[in-house]
């Protein structure tokens, strides 16, 4: 149980690690916008978005492709995870 556990964090750290980065490449106003742009987008509120960034839950499959799609950027390290 507890091994499980550690992998689960890791694919969530992973995950939001590759957001985060993402957007710490932008300036503070592209940083802000591309996070409104994410929660209008994904339909969910900016404290959703928030705990992705920070790594506090995982973020669903299906708002990755869709983050990539908002951002026209590819983010994550998925080999098939949706199709463009």
């Amino acid at each position: 149980m507890y091994n499980k556990n550690i992998n689960k964090m890791d694919k969530i750290q992973k995950d939001s690690l590759a957001l985060k980065t993402y957007l710490d490449d932008l300036s503070r106003a592209e940083k802000t916008l591309a996070i409104e742009k994410i929660a209008d987008g994904c339909i969910v509120p900016r404290r959703t978005v928030y705990n992705w960034i920070h790594g506090l839950c995982r973020i669903p499959a299906l708002y990755m492709c869709k983050i990539e799609e908002i951002l026209g950027e590819n983010i994550f390290n998925r080999v098939t995870f949706c199709e463009k």
